[in-house]
């Protein structure tokens, strides 16, 4: 019973930690001690925005068009797209745009984003660069605003805001919920010290803070920031740059893509890569407990669940254990119901219970090595830019 109490006890106070605990002590720690760094508007140097695609026919030409369009000086930007073995249409349709300017970057055999990355960051012309993926539609000032803290000698990259455009899909709601929790944590990381990992689909980094992951690295985009901050630099977040993409529009696909998220980092774990350096304290701090502790957040649900089960003596732990019965009851509704439009106090716990089925799996594909280093791109429509921004 002692044994059963203490799993109890120490499994909530770390999900508490995890979710409520660190939060609130990151926003203090950023407010005691704001290391905000001062924007240069007028800090234009030329960049190579380089795409990583694989099969991308559907979305391609309008992320081309939509960097066409971006309020940037053309003659500072690079467009490169890295087409990691696409065999679809990619290729040609990019190819129709080389006399503008567009350079295509194919990569045969198929290995994987790192790897494609990994080869075609030697060839841009430029010292910094701007990383996105395919289906994700810039704002017009998104370079603008990836770039101004970059003259700053102690800035090596910037990430922006990717926000989901629609909330039609099953989770749309929930998916954008979680993001803007995300994302207050990464603001106060970013203006206390760093953030820990960056969004893949919008970032900026300078040429000569890159550290090449492995080329089977699964979470290229995350080894790379923190291998960035590990050569002594810090690696910011900024709220006004901004790009837009589609919901994903399958469950399934959407919990592939967390599996994916945690098995590598899980692997990057294993392989000692996007770790910070052992003299970073700050850093270690915040790795830990806004990354290492999340991943692990579903065996300590499962530990207090099956503690409760346990102690199921007195009314305390009965309630307690009720909260935790409905809680995934609501979830299961959410899960049963995902397709309709219904009320969020069952689309967070769905979404929260789906978050952390695919963290479990994905840690057992990871230490198992499952999980491909090449990746499978999910159905997302075209985004429709909101009108302001074409």
């Amino acid at each position: 019973m002692l044994a059963a109490k203490a799993i109890f006890f120490a499994s909530l106070s770390f999900l508490l930690y995890v979710y409520a605990i660190y939060p609130i002590l990151i926003y203090l720690l950023s407010r005691l001690r704001d290391n905000r760094v001062p924007a240069d508007e007028s800090y234009l140097p030329s960049v190579s925005l380089i795409i990583a695609a694989y099969n991308e026919e559907d979305v391609i030409e309008e992320k081309i068009l939509n960097s066409f369009s971006l309020d940037y000086p053309k003659e500072k930007l690079e467009i490169i797209v890295a087409s990691d073995g696409s065999e679809d249409r990619t290729n040609s349709i990019v190819e129709k745009y080389s006399d503008r300017g567009v350079v295509l970057h194919p990569v045969y055999p198929r290995g994987g984003k790192a790897r494609a990355l990994n080869l075609t960051i030697p060839k841009a012309k430029h010292e910094v660069l701007v990383l996105s993926d395919a289906n994700a539609m810039y704002q017009k000032d998104g370079i603008r605003e990836l770039v101004k803290f970059l003259k700053d000698p102690g800035v090596g990259g910037v990430t922006g805001d990717v926000k989901i455009l629609n909330d039609k899909p099953e989770f749309g709601q929930s998916e954008g919920f979680y993001y803007r929790y995300e994302r207050f944590i990464q603001q106060c990381e970013s203006n206390f010290s760093s953030i820990i990992g960056v969004d893949g689909a919008m970032y900026s980094i300078k040429k000569e803070a890159f550290l090449p992951p492995s080329n089977d690295i699964i979470l290229d985009d995350f080894v790379t920031s923190m291998n960035i901050i590990k050569k002594g630099y810090r690696v910011l977040y900024n709220p006004k740059a901004v790009a837009f993409e589609n919901a994903i529009a399958e469950i399934s696909q959407e919990i592939r893509r967390r599996i994916r998220i945690t098995a590598g980092a899980v692997q990057a774990l294993i392989k000692k890569e996007g770790l910070p350096g052992y003299h970073q304290i700050e850093e270690w701090f915040m790795y830990l407990s806004h990354k290492l502790f999340r991943w692990l957040t579903p065996f300590f649900l499962i530990l207090l669940f099956m503690a409760n089960i346990v102690l199921l003596q007195n009314i305390f732990w009965k309630i307690f254990f009720m909260l935790q019965f409905v809680f995934y009851v609501f979830a299961g509704v959410g899960w049963i119901f995902s397709k309709r439009d219904i009320n969020k106090i069952f689309k967070v716990p769905f979404y929260f219970c789906m978050v952390n089925y695919a963290a479990l799996v994905g840690f057992f594909k990871g230490m198992l090595k499952l999980q491909r280093s090449t990746w499978d791109k999910a159905s997302r429509e075209v985004v429709t830019l909101p009108e302001n921004q074409r």
